[in-house]
């Protein structure tokens, strides 16, 4: 069973099992948007599982917050493709420097 805890003082989400941290989700924030901007699996084993769990859930704490979310990290938006992972209205996703809805 995932827990998912906003370390807010280190601005990051992160994402444990049972006695250990697995994945973390580090962002920026304003008043309207949160900046998801670099992803990492501590525990490698089964990193794609916890990514997709951690993108899942954060999102759904942004959405809770009724902010948008912007992503530039790389490994976070291999993990927007799945339904469980749609954006807040009014986000946005950054490639390489362009800027897409």
């Amino acid at each position: 069973m995932y827990t998912l805890l906003n370390n807010q003082e280190a601005s990051k989400f992160d994402l444990y099992l049972p006695g250990k941290l697995v994945a973390s989700l580090h962002y920026t924030i304003d008043e309207k948007e949160v900046m998801f901007i670099y992803c990492e699996a501590i525990e490698t084993l089964e990193a794609a599982r916890h990514c997709r769990e951690l993108m899942t859930r954060s999102l759904k704490d942004v959405r809770n917050r009724h902010m948008r979310v912007t992503v530039t990290c790389p490994i976070a938006l291999k993990f927007l493709d799945s339904p469980s992972t749609d954006l807040p209205p009014g986000s946005r996703t950054i490639v390489s420097g362009e800027t897409s809805s």
